[in-house]
């Protein structure tokens, strides 16, 4: 979990903070419309069910394009899990960082988990990362499944693409567990066309600024949010709170 302790002052002005801000939220934005108008299957591009992301060189959110809104933790929670199993040092420039595992993202199979590291100045700073529902991962049909193994294929950490370069061995195996192969692959295709946009945005920033002035104006709205959200929960009274909009019955006096 990100703290405000501890940390030596930010030498980026509040200026350069704003506008790389600004921007990322507007790279996030971009990721989630070529998604969208790429993606093969409508539970992808009409019900929303995906969403995609920057991360920091951590795995801490940065900037979020949701599709659906329960998504919004569960892929720094992949891609922290990633970089546990990994280690930064055997991840590289290039690489694609592929699983499904309903462990990391509490979800289920068919939600792919797409991330790329972005590298600059040869040093790792920050994550684009995608998670699209495909429609098919194998498994049975119409019927009640009792395990995971009757659910579908599953991924484990696996590199997709290994320094540009796919390994064509992990697309022909899910390519072999679909029964719809090419619309599978097209929503794969759209996915990795998602996080190359935000790696290319990014690497725009990062060109332009630097990725120190990157790193602490990320710095500076962690600590902003922190800030309000803190400022927020102290203006709220001591006592039980019941959800909005939720009656609570009294007691009954015996």
């Amino acid at each position: 979990m990100y703290s405000l302790e501890k940390r030596p002052p930010s030498q980026v002005d509040a200026f350069t903070a704003e506008v790389i801000r600004s921007a990322v939220v507007a790279i996030t934005d971009e990721m989630k419309s070529n998604l969208m108008r790429t993606a093969y299957n409508m539970i992808i591009y009409e019900a929303e069910d995906f969403t995609v992301g920057l991360f920091d060189a951590d795995g801490n959110t940065v900037s979020i394009g949701l599709g659906l809104p329960m998504f919004i933790r569960g892929l720094s929670d992949a891609i922290k899990a990633k970089i546990a199993y990994w280690g930064k040092k055997e991840i590289f420039p290039g690489d694609i960082l592929l699983t499904n595992d309903p462990q990391v993202m509490g979800s289920h199979l068919n939600h792919m988990i797409f991330t790329l590291p972005i590298f600059h100045d040869g040093a790792l700073v920050a994550f684009s990362s995608s998670m699209g529902h495909w429609q098919d991962v194998g498994g049975v049909l119409g019927a009640v499944t009792r395990d995971i193994f009757s659910e579908g294929l599953q991924i484990p950490f696996v590199k997709s693409f290994r320094a540009g370069q796919e390994n064509p061995e992990i697309t022909s195996i899910l390519r072999a567990n679909v029964r719809v192969p090419e619309r599978a692959m097209g929503d794969m295709r759209a996915q990795l066309a998602s996080i190359r946009t935000g790696e290319r945005r990014v690497m725009h920033l990062l060109t332009r600024y630097g990725n120190q002035a990157f790193k602490d104006s990320i710095r500076q709205i962690y600590e902003q949010s922190e800030r309000l959200a803190r400022a927020a929960v102290e203006k709220i009274p001591d006592g039980d709170h019941p959800p909005t909009g939720v009656s609570v019955a009294p007691a009954r006096t015996p």
